[in-house]
């Protein structure tokens, strides 16, 4: 009684992802409205006549990266800030018919996607995922065609509590023959970054010129030393320069944090101040404050925090040396580079509670002699 509809992923043998029901394929046509419709997954070259097989994606433009603030990332990817569009261009064989023809945006977060998580997004066109993204088509106004054949212009909304990383994207297609789910390519990958500019943000900062200082701004000035005796050094950022984005990410992923609370501001700035020193988590930075730095670099030779992010991502291991000062710049460097307003600050009398006290404590004996054993606080 006729033969299944034909599913295809550009000649690629990745079985579907799991849909917001866990399952598989069929759950495309069901959040597009078509149930009833099941396309056992195949792969062809090319694709089977009559599927819907997009000759490729465009996806951004020089405007989204102005509009987004994201214009100065050496990045490769796309570089985007949550609950703001961007543009994704689908060049498709022939004019897309909304009569019969439907499209799905689908991008993922990590190795393990998840739909229930946020992690696993699929955008019907038009509509609204489950997690809040939203798929618009652009009006395409008058005249003809644009140049490089038919195609869908669209623009793709992350909410403003998306977490935060690098997404693959793709799109999924469905015709009265079957599905086509095109392959996803790194070159399409986009990566989400917080939005302070954005009100619905968590993050979001009403004065503009601090946001100029506190997420823009390149380089500053570090104050250090004692309270008798303040210096201070410049140092670079450099939170756009190649590398550092990845580097950024890379020290999330090393944590092992869950992408799917990488939404959470509080969390991802707790992460990161765990990960900038080494203890315990083999982390950005060994700590030396002995005067022998035979093994590494003197801390006082650091004037930025690129070749220490770089040489962390690229080693995998801490990098020695860092002090006070270094900590400081290499966390407001990740935290800029991730879209959450930092800047440094030095406090020169610090209360170190060794036992948990919240309180900075001292001990005496009955003779009011301190208790130097007890006494491990200390400002």
């Amino acid at each position: 009684a006729g033969r299944p509809p034909a599913s295809a992923r550009g000649g690629h043998p990745r079985p579907l992802p799991p849909g917001p029901a866990g399952a598989s394929g069929a759950d495309f046509g069901a959040i597009l409205g078509l149930p009833g419709v099941v396309s056992p997954r195949g792969f062809h070259r090319p694709p089977p006549a009559g599927l819907l097989a997009p000759r490729g994606l465009v996806v951004g433009s020089a405007a989204n990266r102005a509009a987004h603030h994201t214009a100065e990332f050496a990045c490769p990817h796309l570089v985007v800030r949550r609950g703001q569009p961007f543009d994704l261009r689908v060049l498709l064989p022939r004019p897309f018919d909304p009569e019969d023809d439907s499209l799905c945006v689908e991008l993922t977060l990590g190795p393990n996607p998840q739909v229930a998580k946020g992690t696993h997004v699929l955008i019907p066109l038009g509509e609204t995922s489950a997690t809040g993204w939203t798929a618009e088509e652009e009006d395409p106004g008058e005249g003809a065609e644009p140049p490089g054949g038919p195609s869908l212009r669209l623009r793709v909304t992350a909410p403003p509590d998306a977490p935060i990383g690098r997404y693959r994207l793709s799109v999924k297609t469905r015709t009265g023959v079957g599905e086509y789910a095109a392959p996803f390519e790194d070159a399409n990958d986009v990566i989400v970054l917080f939005n302070p500019w954005c009100p619905d943000d968590n993050v979001y900062m009403e004065k503009t010129s601090d946001l100029n200082e506190y997420v823009l701004n390149e380089t500053g000035r570090i104050f250090y030393g004692t309270e008798d005796q303040i210096a201070e050094r410049s140092w670079n950022y450099g939170q756009f320069d190649a590398g550092v984005l990845e580097a950024c990410l890379y020290i999330l992923d090393r944590r092992g944090m869950p992408h799917s609370a990488r939404g959470d501001p509080v969390m991802v700035s707790r992460v990161v101040s765990a990960m900038v020193n080494s203890l315990d988590d083999n982390g950005v930075l060994v700590g030396n404050w002995t005067g022998d730095y035979a093994q590494g670099t003197n801390p006082s030779a650091w004037a930025g925090s690129v070749d220490i992010l770089r040489a962390y991502h690229r080693g995998g291991a801490p990098v020695r040396f860092g002090q006070c000062w270094v900590f400081a710049g290499v966390m407001t460097t990740v935290l800029r580079c991730l879209g959450l307003p930092t800047r440094t600050v030095t406090n020169y009398n610090s209360a170190h509670d060794t036992d948990v006290s919240l309180t900075t404590d001292i001990y005496f004996d009955e003779n009011m002699r301190p208790m130097e054993r007890l006494n491990t606080d200390s400002v």
